[in-house]
């Protein structure tokens, strides 16, 4: 009887209605999926996308980060409508980044939900995963239409290749620094491959352990912290649960100068055919800041092409949000600006400094401590600069001025003192 037992569960195992969780997937506690998706091993999916011709659907997850669980379940646990369209690909969940090719892999990487659609032979068809901020507006992007809409979009590529296989050669950029995560230096002890939660390398790690680095070695460049600008920076407003038509053109914008027009629908950006908003930021994250974009747009039906003129810092962005300044960037210092309130009880004025401290943790601590800051007390001058800036404008100033061996000047509000403060770079 035992055995009959042992022999059904067997068969009910590889049926595929019930799927045998991996340790590091119990380790993270991580949501069940559904039978189609192979779960963290993307030799595996590769293997059946050659065998059976499928293109396929890599989900990037950092598990416990709340931006995307939505989609995340919607699309690891599908309705019909959306299974229907899944079966199409060979899908695959990756939940770690420990051996990733980089050089391959190459996404915004503050995102926690991502996806990339490529052929089996590592040509890529598009992106997914658009993030610009935390809290309520996490998720905006990260909707079932939208990525409905870019399933469809990577099949009809999936159906033109290899026939237009050169059209997708700039889908993979430059090559990295590190051509893996655990190459990175602060990561190195992480290993290959990951079977619990501790020695697992999540995405936001690639990218900071990669900031700090280049700041320890004097590398940092504005175009490290301001990378996947929005299309808003070139003057589109984006459908949001379309992702490539456009939903308002900004007055005079280069976008506006160039005769885009609302409701406009983008096809191609310099020639990469485009599946969703974050194509569109790759393609704007890899052009220099000074260029014509050449964009081809649908309107009413019939392709345009136009040229879109850019220059200056179109690229600027706010990277408070993003992970990676935490451990890149703000190193134990967490600081956040006065509000209009306690500008007006302090007596500081709209455009001058006031960046409240609001935390001292982590590695960077210690000195920071010892350097005399404290909580609550209110940044009004950074080396005797007073001028206005964002808790992103500071964080990058303080980085691009000051290398590792550094000391920086801080002028500081306590009660009704100012207070000036040398501070060794932390």
């Amino acid at each position: 009887m035992r055995m009959l037992v042992s022999a059904a569960v067997a068969v009910f195992l590889l049926s595929g209605s019930v799927r045998a969780q991996s340790e590091l997937q119990l380790a993270l506690k991580d949501v069940d999926i559904a039978p189609h998706w192979i779960y963290d091993d993307l030799p595996k999916a590769k293997a059946l996308a050659k065998s059976t011709g499928k293109p396929l659907l890599i989900v990037l997850r950092y598990v416990p980060c709340p931006p995307g669980k939505t989609l995340d379940k919607a699309v690891n646990q599908p309705d019909a409508a959306l299974k229907a369209l899944e079966d199409q690909f060979v899908c695959v969940r990756i939940v770690q980044t420990n051996g990733l090719d980089l050089a391959l892999f190459q996404i915004d990487f503050d995102n926690s939900w991502s996806a990339m659609f490529m052929n089996a032979d590592g040509a890529i068809y598009g992106r997914f995963g658009t993030r610009t901020a935390t809290g309520p507006q996490s998720d905006w992007f990260h909707n079932v239409p939208a990525f409905t809409k870019t399933m469809e979009r990577a099949l009809e590529v999936h159906k033109g290749y290899p026939g237009n296989k050169a059209s997708l050669a700039d889908k993979v950029g430059k090559a990295p620094d590190y051509p893996a995560p655990e190459r990175i230096p602060g990561l190195t002890d992480k290993g290959s491959k990951a079977t619990t939660r501790q020695n697992c390398i999540h995405c936001h790690m690639v990218r900071e352990y990669a900031l700090r680095d280049k700041w320890l070695n004097k590398k940092l460049t504005l175009g490290d912290l301001w990378v996947f600008p929005m299309p808003n920076r070139i003057g589109l407003r984006m459908d949001d649960k379309d992702g490539l038509k456009i939903q308002s053109v900004m007055a005079d914008s280069p976008a506006s100068r160039a005769g885009v027009k609302d409701g406009d629908e983008l096809e191609r950006l310099n020639g990469q055919p485009l599946l969703s908003m974050a194509d569109i930021q790759w393609v704007l994250h890899n052009v220099p800041g000074e260029t014509t974009l050449k964009a081809s747009v649908k309107r009413k039906g019939t392709s345009l092409d136009v040229d879109i003129a850019l220059k200056g810092n179109w690229k600027e962005s706010d990277i408070g949000w993003r992970a990676s300044s935490w451990y890149g960037l703000r190193q134990g210092l967490k600081t956040e600006p006065l509000n209009a309130a306690d500008r007006e009880k302090r007596g500081i004025a709209a455009d001058q400094m006031a960046l409240a401290v609001k935390g001292l943790f982590g590695k960077g601590a210690p000195k920071l401590q010892q350097a005399g800051i404290k909580n609550g007390d209110v940044i009004v001058a950074v080396d005797g600069k007073a001028a206005s800036m964002t808790e992103s404008q500071f964080l990058i100033d303080v980085r691009l001025r000051h290398g590792p061996g550094d000391s920086v000047r801080l002028t500081v509000l306590r009660g009704d003192q100012r207070v000036e403060l040398t501070v060794p770079m932390w």
